[in-house]
């Protein structure tokens, strides 16, 4: 939940943040109240995708990077 915590005081000060989930944990992102958030079909611990998989992980990490530059509106949500 420190993620939260964490992406609110950013946010305060203006700078703009995109927390990433798996699934299993999207039920926390309301209650957390994530300003912007990717959400992934992946396993625990592995929420950027599989090991040594660069093609997954790089494509997770630019919808992360798209969102950022998209997302004007707080409580923006992708499930990818």
């Amino acid at each position: 939940m420190s993620v939260g915590h964490v992406a609110r005081v950013f946010e305060s000060m203006g700078i703009s943040t995109v927390c990433f989930f798996v699934k299993a944990f999207m039920h926390l992102i309301d209650q957390m109240k994530i300003p912007r958030a990717i959400v992934t079909n992946n396993f625990v611990g592995r929420t950027i995708g599989k090991p040594y998989d660069l093609l997954n992980q790089t494509n997770v990490v630019r919808q992360g990077i798209d969102l950022l530059s998209s997302g004007t509106i707080k409580n923006s949500i992708k499930i990818i």
